[in-house]
Formats: structure tokens, C-alpha cells, sequence
């Protein structure tokens, strides 16, 4: 399954041990534990606990702008970058990428829901 947003096919994937990572460094710092919060954040890399992957998969998406879609604000963070920040599972695996300008950058992290999600938007804007 995949969502359609604005035209474009939005990444529906079943991330191992239901972890789906924001890296903006190849050499990134994960998490070390969520401590029972469903987002969290070192200083380049934002982890999101989503959906089981035996219950469906997840759609996770990075954009410039939140769009029209009703969804939780997990979270406001800002995280380092090398100039692209890329959507990974815990196996290393890339599943979407977006350009951005090397250094701070600006993410907030939007969900269908609070708990558990099976649809991410990472919206990605340059640093102040």
C-alpha cells in the first residue's frame, strides 16, 4: 500500500522492530531508548516508534511543508546535517531522502496518531 500525497507516492514500509529513523548524518547517533515517548531525538537523528510491522506497514514521508492533512505533532526538533536528511529503518535501509542545506535543520515530526503510528511526515525546513 502506498498513500498518494500531492502527487507523489509516499515510501509504505514495515520497519524491523517498529523504528523508523530521520538521519541527517551518515555517521549518525541513534537513540539510545524511546523511555516510553513514541518520538525521540539525539543531535542528528530523530526516532519514531510506529505500527508493528505484523500489523501493516507504515507510510513515512519527508516534505518542505505540512500540507492540509490532519495529523499529531509528535514533536518540534532540530537535528545536524550533512546536507541530506534520509528516512532509515534500524537495518541501515534507506526508504526516502531530501535535500537540504548543510547544517541546523528544523523537523517536526507530524503522525496520524500519538501512539503507534502507520503514517509519518518528517517536514523538513532549513535551520535558523
Amino acid at each position: 500500500m502506498r498513500l498518494v500525497r500531492h502527487d507523489q507516492l509516499v515510501p509504505s514500509i514495515r520497519p524491523p522492530h517498529s523504528i523508523v529513523l530521520l538521519v541527517g548524518r551518515e555517521d549518525h547517533t541513534p537513540p539510545a531508548s524511546f523511555g516510553g515517548a513514541t518520538c525521540v531525538a539525539t543531535l542528528d537523528c530523530i526516532a519514531v516508534a510506529t505500527l508493528s510491522p505484523v500489523d501493516g506497514p507504515t507510510a513515512v514521508s519527508i516534505v518542505p511543508t505540512a500540507g492540509d492533512r490532519e495529523l499529531v505533532t509528535l514533536a518540534e526538533l532540530m537535528i545536524e546535517s550533512e546536507g541530506q536528511v534520509t528516512v532509515r529503518d534500524v537495518l541501515h535501509r534507506d526508504h526516502d531522502a531530501m535535500g537540504v542545506e548543510p547544517g541546523p535543520v528544523e523537523v517536526r515530526v507530524l503522525a496520524n496518531a500519538a501512539v503507534e503510528p502507520d503514517e509519518v511526515v518528517f517536514v523538513v525546513r532549513p535551520g535558523s
